[in-house]
Parts: C-alpha cells; sequence; structure tokens
C-alpha cells in the first residue's frame, strides 16, 4: 500500500520541474502555502530533504533529483488514467432492457447515433429484475423496463407516460383461437402460456390478471427471448403475450392470431427508466436528451424505499 498522499508527489514533481514555488502553484491551480505544506509534509513522512532554497533559489538535493523520474513516470500514468477514463465515459454506453421493450430500441440508437457518432453502445436484454440487479453492480448505465417492481432508493427513476396494448396471441390452428371471441379469461386459463422468465415485467402483469380474478394459469414454457416466444406460439406450444408492435408482422401474415379477451386488452401504462444513482455517465445523461425528445416527454419519480 501506498505511504503518502499522492497530491504531495505531484506538488514536489512540479516544484521540481519550474524550480519555482509559485509557478508550480499557477500550474496546479493551489495556493504557493499548500504546495510548500505538501513538499514539507512529504520530507517529514520520509526523514528525506528534497528541496533547498537559497536566496530565493530552488534546488534539488541528491534524494530530491533522484525521485524526479518516479514522480514523472506516476504523474503521466496518472494523466493517462485520467484521460482513460473521460474518454471511457463519454464514448461507452451500456444499455439494458427489458424484452418487450427491444421493438423501440432501433429508432432511438439510430438518433442517438446520429448525435454521438463516436460512442459506442451495447445493449442487453433480459428480464427487469436481472437488469435492475445488473444496474446497481455498474454494468449498465441505463435500463428500460416496464414498471412492475419496487426499485429501492438506491436508483434515480424517469417514468415516460405511455398507453401500450398488450395481446395474448396464438397460432390461428389453435384451437382456442377457433372458439368463442371475445374471450373469457377463466377459458384461457387452462391453456398453457409462452412468458418470460421470472423477473420479467410482463410477466407479472399478466399473472397479476389472472390471481386478480381469483384464476391460476398455466405456465407451459418460459423463455427470454420474443423470437423464440412468437416461434413456440407458432408451433401450437401454447399462447404468447406480447405488445403489438412485437407481432404486428406476424399477425399481418397470419402467422399468429390475436385473442381477442371480453374486456379488452392489457394496456402498459409506462416505461421505467432506470440509472444508477451513485455513477451518471455523461453518455447516460445524453441517452437520457434523446429518450426525452424521442417519447415527448418524461418525468423523474421521486425516490422509493
Amino acid at each position: 500500500m501506498l505511504q503518502f498522499n499522492l497530491h504531495h508527489l505531484i506538488s514536489f514533481l512540479f516544484v521540481a520541474k519550474t524550480r519555482s514555488f509559485s509557478r508550480a502553484s499557477e500550474q496546479l491551480g493551489i495556493t504557493q502555502p499548500a504546495v510548500t505544506q505538501h513538499i514539507h509534509a512529504l520530507e517529514v513522512q520520509f526523514g528525506v530533504k528534497l528541496i533547498n532554497l537559497s536566496r530565493k533559489r530552488v534546488f534539488l538535493t541528491k534524494a530530491g533529483e533522484r525521485l524526479v523520474p518516479y514522480a514523472e513516470d506516476f504523474y503521466n500514468q496518472a494523466m493517462m488514467a485520467n484521460s482513460f477514463l473521460k474518454s471511457y465515459r463519454l464514448n461507452n454506453l451500456s444499455v439494458g432492457i427489458s424484452s418487450q421493450l427491444l421493438v423501440y430500441m432501433t429508432a432511438l440508437i439510430d438518433r442517438f447515433k446520429e448525435l454521438h457518432p463516436s460512442t459506442r453502445i451495447s445493449v442487453r436484454e433480459a428480464p427487469s429484475l436481472v437488469l435492475i440487479k445488473e444496474l446497481l453492480d455498474f454494468r449498465h448505465d441505463v435500463c428500460l423496463v416496464g414498471p412492475a417492481f419496487p426499485y429501492g432508493e438506491r436508483l434515480q427513476i424517469y417514468r415516460i407516460p405511455r398507453n401500450e396494448p398488450m395481446f395474448f396471441v396464438a397460432s390461428p390452428e389453435y384451437p382456442i383461437v377457433t372458439t368463442e371471441n371475445p374471450m373469457a379469461w377463466k377459458h384461457l386459463a387452462p391453456h398453457p402460456l409462452i412468458l418470460q422468465s421470472e423477473g420479467s415485467g410482463a410477466r407479472e402483469l399478466v399473472l397479476y390478471h389472472f390471481r386478480k380474478r381469483g384464476l391460476t394459469p398455466i405456465i407451459g414454457t418460459e423463455v427470454d427471448n420474443i423470437e423464440f416466444a412468437k416461434e413456440l406460439a407458432r408451433q401450437k406450444k401454447g399462447i404468447s403475450f406480447m405488445f403489438e408492435p412485437n407481432i404486428r408482422e406476424e399477425v399481418t401474415r397470419g402467422d399468429l392470431r390475436i385473442i381477442e379477451m371480453e374486456d379488452g386488452p392489457i394496456r402498459v401504462g409506462a416505461i421505467d427508466v432506470l440509472l444508477n444513482k451513485e455513477v451518471v455517465s455523461p453518455a447516460a445523461q445524453a441517452f437520457l436528451k434523446v429518450l426525452t425528445e424521442h417519447f415527448g416527454g418524461i418525468r423523474e419519480l421521486p425516490p422509493q424505499r
């Protein structure tokens, strides 16, 4: 472990290079007494004289001369580390997004790339609870999830108001599709559902609607990929539950059919944008601005406990 204050070593280096306490203080942006105190503290701590003053001129002792290259190496490495961290925060953006919301990402990324062409974007698709944990572990800069979970006070939360319909869909040849329409929830419950894994906001939403009607549905298959869920539905393996934009093409082609419910589709009232309060990168702030412009409004929620 280092036994000295790194600021003291930098002050010594600037005095050694400029041979002036006043010029060193100007370049460092601190007072001259502070520079003097830094060097004195370094000398006292190690019991080694580094600088002599004679007739207001600065002279290095033998120990001071031999310390200069070490101090220079440290300072150069520190400046390189500083540049790397600044560049990384500006030029890298990691976005976590729940699977059902991926449909929104193409337009968002295209717009962000237009405005910030040098920024590298990585996108991870996962259930909401997984993304929240990864955000708290600093593995993402920003996450987009459905508002189905308590977040805790460590997260900064922005809410995008939406009114997006979600539908049950199945193969046109699936037995229930050819029966009564619109469908009663009690008639849907005996059929296997194709849902996302635990921790998904869409999964929690649909299970909540069954529970509030006193029904226990059958979970036939758990998946984390929208395309796989649609393929299983096409193969008549069960009934899936998705945002309308995610199934628009398949419904138009006749590969899937929407199951109309007697009380209409389930609607998702918002998308939540989450940031880790401890570190909000400039890239995340820029992405938040693009989100605000794209969706035409966004509001910050009070801290949750």
